[in-house]
C-alpha cells in the first residue's frame, strides 16, 4: 500500500494517493495536493514490515532541486494507510555533494532492518549497519 500510495504521488495521480491514504493527512483533497506542489519525485525506501507497521526512508526532490530526507512508519489496515509517523530528518541543497551523517537514514541501534548491508546513522550521528548475526533469524541495526 505505502509503495502504491508513493507510485500514485509520482505519476501525478493524487486521486488514488487520497484513496489509498493521503485523505488522512489533511482536511480536503485540495491541500492534500497543494502539499506537494514543490516536489517533483520520491524515492521511496521500505526498511521493513511488521504487522500493519511499515518502516520507511523517503527522498523527496523538490522543484528546486533540494532533496528533503524523510524517515518513520506507516500503519496499514484493510488495504488502506491508516496513519503515520514520519518525520524530516535531514535536507541537501542542490551541488551540496554528500550529504553529512546527520542527514541519511535515521535508525534506531537494535530495530529489525533491511536489506542486510544497508546503512543509516542513529539521531546522535553514530554510524550504523544492518547486519545478521549467528543465531538471527532477521537482521537488526548494529554499530558500523
Amino acid at each position: 500500500m505505502v509503495k502504491a500510495y508513493y507510485e500514485a504521488i509520482n505519476a501525478h495521480d493524487y486521486r488514488t494517493a487520497w484513496n489509498l491514504g493521503g485523505k488522512r493527512f489533511t482536511q480536503t483533497y485540495d491541500s492534500f495536493v497543494a502539499a506537494f506542489a514543490e516536489t517533483s519525485h520520491d524515492r521511496l525506501r521500505v526498511l521493513g514490515v511488521s504487522g500493519p507497521t511499515v518502516a520507511i526512508s523517503l527522498e523527496a526532490t523538490q522543484t528546486s532541486g533540494a532533496v528533503k530526507v524523510y524517515n518513520g512508519t506507516y500503519y496499514v489496515s484493510g488495504g488502506v494507510i491508516t496513519g503515520a509517523r514520519v518525520h524530516q530528518t535531514g535536507e541537501r541543497q542542490p551541488g551540496g555533494g554528500t550529504p553529512s551523517p546527520t542527514q541519511g537514514v535515521v535508525v534506531h541501534p537494535g530495530a529489525f532492518c533491511s536489506p542486510v548491508g544497508a546503512t543509516g546513522v542513529t539521531v546522535d550521528g553514530t554510524p550504523m549497519v544492518c547486519s545478521l548475526k549467528a543465531g538471527d533469524n532477521r537482521a537488526r541495526w548494529r554499530h558500523a
